[in-house]
């Protein structure tokens, strides 16, 4: 068999020759023109968009009356509580008056169209029986309309909605290109001062709990009763509670305890809501350490025998022993969803005994640290996004018991953690909305935090901001949001020693030089790309080979992710992209490597090694084409066949039926056909030899 047509020779390059092509239909203006925009890089779909709506027109515009002229483009996020592209366009134009001259009516580009997916399933059918209705809706369409579409869409539009398929004018497809990994923001939540361990052996610890439960029943009883005879009137009530008594350190008692009972843990016990601690305890649900352990007496807290047998307990005071004993089993290191529970589930109950106590803001505090965990915890998918809300809840409510004049350092601790929380939140539902949250209460954390009484609270708040500022910018104002999280980046740099805290140090490092390189995808982007290369060698500098693997690995991928962009932008200084190309083919190599060398024990990797091994395949490519390099023939073979050896190993670590599999059988091909029409036939030959046998079935047809 023989190749007879050139494979591209650039992604980037034929990102831009699509773009062109995309830009150039959009502003024909002709009527009743259906484009769809096929991108799964969610990135790379903002900036095209977001570059569409720069040379074309405005984004989600809103004329007003006097306004001279229409946009010539529009952008409108879908809205998934009523998924209809065309109800959407026909409601702009009803609020957006026609301008006085005659204007065309603007295009419209539908974005988020993806977010669909974490919707219901009555949302996805209702979106695609709105998309069937297109020949009546089509009669009505003045303008041109662009639809963006991750490639699971696609193919369920193509397969599932013929009526609209059969009407498209035009389909543009973007690969996707080499993307740093995300900065990194709050690891975990910071904790209130942890509770003095409670000398005591840990072989009683069982013992006490199970009197314990008794004494607390018998104890409830006398306190209800105790209320009920003692119950001040109205009017004595009404002269009990000041007038001024609102704001942040106020909350009626009705409110408090309603508060509290929507915190209650319910499901995250997979327990009925009758089933209480008392129960959970005595049946063993939650295992106890081992009382033989001398290791465990030695270090664990635990309640005091004296003081069960002196008199029943305070109920706060046991159920907070409880919770800190709990708690501290968490903190080294054994924080599972048993462990979780039985602590938030004795917090809980403790506050229902300390409601005007000042311990109450940092109980909450780490009540709504462990259910932040909780929502992280292995298993507990299905209940992610609900335990992230009552840890919300959790911070909101230890807010409402805080003034910031009074106690700042737990204020600002409390709002640090709820803009983590936020962030989090951001993967569930309205990302940009929550982002914002976070942002706030970032931004409320360093208003009470001092750069000089706490620089490394200060400089982790602020490393916190600058990514939530990161992610936000891949949702809206992309250039705005990046430059403020470049401003906040430096800042924390300013306050963490590379010398006493260099994986910190580091880290920070790291994500300006991803912030760098998000700018670059906007504006000036050789200057912002040199800072971003910068950025990551400095990191390395600290994230070596031998004291972090695993984030040196990652740092060394978004070196190679830099220096591939680098080379993008000089396509006429043959040297200058070659030096370029070369450096990217080290550092990519370089991340492969230390991924070898990891051992099983070490953290878990945070990029797609595979996608580093498409990457690497992709710069000898371009290497072993571009004629330009004038290279020998030997040296483009020995490129060539790097290039393919990268992109089968890519290939065989993917499912066969996955967008990944389908994108790297197509730079295989790519390769081969490189191989013909470098190498001729025999060429071919050989690199066909070194694909894998059960995958020529597939690859020999497309040659």
């Amino acid at each position: 068999m023989i190749v007879t047509d050139t494979a591209s020779q650039k992604i980037s390059s034929w990102n831009r020759q699509t773009y062109q092509r995309l830009k150039l239909a959009l502003t024909l203006g002709l009527r009743r023109q259906l484009f769809v925009a096929v991108c799964d890089d969610l990135s790379l779909r903002n900036r095209l968009a977001g570059k569409l709506h720069a040379e074309l027109g405005v984004t989600e515009a809103k004329a007003t009356t006097d306004a001279p002229d229409y946009p010539k483009l529009v952008s409108l996020n879908l809205n998934l509580r009523e998924p209809n592209p065309f109800g959407q366009i026909t409601q702009w134009l009803a609020q957006n008056r026609q301008p006085r001259t005659p204007a065309p009516v603007p295009g419209f580009q539908i974005l988020g169209i993806e977010r669909l997916t974490r919707q219901p399933p009555a949302a996805q059918r209702l979106f695609l029986r709105r998309l069937q209705a297109i020949e009546h809706n089509l009669s009505q369409l003045e303008s041109t309309l662009l639809l963006w579409l991750p490639r699971p869409w696609f193919y369920t539009i193509q397969q599932s909605v013929p009526e609209f398929w059969q009407w498209h004018t035009g389909i543009f497809e973007f690969e996707g290109e080499p993307t740093p990994l995300p900065p990194v923001g709050a690891s975990k939540p910071e904790a209130s001062p942890a509770s003095p361990p409670v000398e005591s052996s840990a072989a009683t610890f069982k013992q006490d709990l199970q009197t314990l439960t008794q004494d607390f029943a018998k104890l409830r009883d006398r306190s209800q009763a105790s209320q009920r005879s003692s119950k001040p009137s109205e009017d004595q009530q009404k002269k009990a509670t000041p007038a001024n008594q609102t704001g942040k350190k106020s909350s009626s008692e009705k409110s408090f305890k309603q508060a509290l009972t929507d915190l209650r843990l319910g499901e995250a016990t997979q327990e009925s809501e009758d089933s209480s601690l008392d129960e959970l305890i005595n049946r063993d649900r939650f295992p106890l350490p081992n009382p033989q352990s001398d290791e465990s007496a030695q270090t664990s807290p635990s309640l005091p025998p004296e003081a069960v047998e002196a008199a029943p307990p305070s109920p706060a005071d046991a159920y907070l022993n409880l919770g800190n004993y709990y708690r501290h089993l968490i903190e080294q290191g054994e924080a599972n969803s048993e462990n979780l529970g039985v602590a938030i589930q004795a917090y809980e109950q403790a506050l229902q005994w300390l409601e005007d106590s000042s311990q109450v803001s940092d109980i909450l505090n780490d009540l709504g640290n462990l259910y932040w965990m909780l929502s992280r915890c292995p298993g507990s998918n299905e209940h992610q996004l609900s335990y992230l809300e009552k840890g919300i809840q959790s911070y909101l409510l230890a807010l409402t018991k805080l003034t910031d004049s009074e106690a700042p350092q737990t204020y600002a601790m409390v709002q640090n953690n709820l803009g983590a929380a936020y962030g989090d939140l951001a993967r569930y539902k309205e990302p940009a909305d929550s982002l914002e949250q976070s942002i706030r209460a970032y931004e409320e954390a360093l208003r009470h935090r001092s750069a000089d009484s706490e620089p490394t609270k200060y400089a982790s708040t602020q490393n916190n901001l600058g990514t939530a500022h990161w992610n936000l910018a891949q949702h809206q104002s992309p250039v705005l949001n990046l430059r403020a999280a470049i401003a906040s980046y430096a800042e924390a740099l300013i306050y963490y020693d590379s010398k006493s805290e260099p994986m910190s140090w580091a880290m920070i490092q790291n994500n300006l030089g991803t912030a760098y390189w998000n700018l670059a995808q906007y504006e000036q982007p050789e200057n912002w790309l040199e800072l971003a290369t910068a950025a990551y060698q400095d990191a390395l500098t600290y994230r070596t080979a031998e004291v972090a693997p695993a984030a040196c690995a990652a740092t060394q991928n978004n070196l190679g992710t830099a220096y591939w962009h680098l080379a993008d932008r000089f396509p006429d200084d043959s040297e200058r992209r070659a030096n370029y190309l070369n450096q990217c083919i080290v550092a990519y190599e370089k991340a492969i490597a230390l991924v070898g060398q990891l051992a099983q024990n070490t953290p878990p990797l945070n990029f797609d090694v595979l996608a580093t091994h498409n990457n690497l395949g992709l710069a000898h490519y371009q290497l072993a084409t571009e004629p330009q390099f004038s290279l020998n023939k030997t040296t483009k073979s020995a490129h060539l066949e790097a290039a393919l050896k990268q992109h089968i190993h890519a290939c065989q670590g993917v499912a066969a039926q996955s967008d990944s599999y389908q994108t790297t059988v197509n730079y295989i091909v790519k390769t081969i056909r490189a191989f013909y029409q470098e190498c001729g036939i025999a060429g071919q030959n050989i690199a066909l030899s070194k694909v894998p046998g059960q995958m020529l079935p597939e690859i020999l047809p497309r040659l």
